[in-house]
């Protein structure tokens, strides 16, 4: 496991301490700054040069991590895109916060709604249909823009409403932007630019591999070989990143230069054949598809509201974004926190100020999976079709990054107080969704151009 100092420096402390740890908690600046973020489907954080990849893809979003804030071990709750960013927008367990298939989202205090209420003009452009309006991710969004069907041209959409958006902001009416880009998701259709250049760059990576050599299954996905696989992943990957670095330039070198906090986030990440059949659904609870990019910064900047080449080796959840990005533009968290918010802000982590700094974070799947994570180990409850009892799987992360061996029996006495943790968030998540299934009945059907959208990405 990959731990890197956090660097922060007299005047980074400073400022972030002004920010965070004020007389009545956080301060609101005089003037206020902008928030954009950027979330992408299916982006793995160990397929980002800033996360160690080898390979080139990812200049721009690697350049911003250099500038700001690198979480080494953020974690989605839920390797979905709807569930993973329902808990992104509102702080709160996905369980509790979204149901049914896809995933509607029920709570309408969510971060747009709590920056609309403190004067903020909130936009978004989405390119995936799990996001859509109507499945309730439009909540709290003064302009809301859906982009679905070719992937390169709704990437390219995305973008482009984004720099428009950043540059018609009015200087005295602070902007909420989130733009979410989809593309690394399959099916994969990335420019023949991007998929030219990968293929051309002799570093397609190996197969995965553990102790015992390489994974059956790593060898072939359907209709491709790994090398065909991850070229096509990765030159996806690149072209998200071709656009979010247009939509950061215009940020660093426009009149929201410094006043502008950017946040990039993966929903979810993929797996390539390292326990299974590349890209199957359901996903499975390993690190390929829950360690997610989680990257913090100030395009155009001096370095002190987040300091340069910050590096953050606590596992932190995709609900503390919320918090974490509010705290870091002055706007005051709810009084009143929603049932079921598993999210916090990351300030006093920073800060070195957080008793707790490793937490155990939970994250579940389709079809029972449940999983926790607390910093070095990962265990698994996974159900078995006609048994009764359930499988249950440990991973001891530092030793055994690739998660191949399963330790459980050796230490299966020694974990009943993590196992019995487990359980009870299970019991508990499980309440909260049959609360919501109860009235899910009532819900409308999907309109016949979100069905197909959706048909498309796999959810129907």
């Amino acid at each position: 496991m990959n731990v890197w100092p956090v660097r922060l420096g007299a005047a980074a402390l400073a400022a972030l301490t002004a920010a965070a740890c004020g007389d009545s908690g956080p301060q609101v600046p005089t003037e206020r700054s902008n928030l954009v973020l950027v979330t992408v489907s299916s982006l793995r954080a160990d397929h980002l040069g800033i996360y160690g990849y080898p390979r080139n893809i990812s200049p721009n979003l690697d350049l911003f991590g250099a500038s700001g804030a690198v979480f080494l071990e953020a974690l989605t709750p839920w390797p979905e895109t709807g569930r993973a960013a329902a808990a992104l927008l509102t702080g709160v367990d996905p369980s509790r916060s979204a149901r049914g298939e896809p995933a509607r989202l029920l709570d309408g205090a969510t971060l747009a709604a709590r920056l609309r209420e403190h004067g903020y003009r909130t936009l978004a452009a989405v390119s995936h249909p799990a996001l859509a309006a109507e499945l309730g991710f439009g909540s709290g969004f003064d302009e809301f823009r859906e982009h679905w069907g070719d992937a390169a041209a709704a990437t390219d959409r995305v973008r482009d409403f984004g720099i428009e958006a950043l540059g018609a902001a009015a200087e005295d009416s602070p902007v909420f932007l989130w733009l979410h880009f989809a593309a690394p998701a399959r099916p994969h259709e990335p420019p023949e630019e991007d998929l030219n250049a990968v293929r051309s760059d002799t570093m397609t990576p190996a197969g995965p591999r553990f102790r015992g050599g390489p994974q059956p299954t790593a060898a072939v996905a359907p209709g491709a070989g790994y090398g065909e696989l991850a070229d096509a992943y990765d030159a996806s990957i690149r072209s998200v990143d071709r656009a979010a670095g247009a939509v950061l330039g215009s940020v660093a070198s426009g009149p929201l230069r410094g006043r502008t906090l950017f946040v990039v986030a993966g929903l979810y990440g993929e797996s390539l054949g390292e326990h299974g059949p590349p890209f199957e659904a359901p996903r499975t609870l390993f690190r390929e598809t829950l360690e997610v990019p989680l990257l913090v910064g100030w395009p155009g900047g001096d370095g002190t509201r987040v300091p340069t080449e910050t590096r953050f080796g606590s596992a932190v959840g995709l609900a503390d974004v919320g918090p974490t990005a509010l705290e870091l533009i002055g706007v005051p968290l709810p009084e009143t926190l929603p049932m079921g918010t598993v999210g916090k802000s990351l300030i006093p982590a920073l800060l070195g100020d957080d008793p707790r700094p490793h937490r155990r974070l939970y994250a579940q799947s389709e079809r029972g999976l449940f999983g926790v994570y607390d910093g070095r180990l990962r265990m698994l409850r996974i159900p078995i079709p006609g048994q009764e009892a359930p499988l249950f799987a440990l991973f001891n992360l530092v030793r055994d990054p690739n998660e191949a061996e399963n330790v459980y029996e050796q230490a299966r006495f020694s974990m009943e107080p993590l196992k019995a943790q487990l359980e009870t968030r299970r019991i508990q998540t499980v309440a909260w969704q049959q609360d919501n299934e109860g009235a899910s009945a009532a819900d409308p059907d999907v309109s016949p151009e979100l069905d197909e959208a959706l048909k498309a990405r796999g959810y129907r």
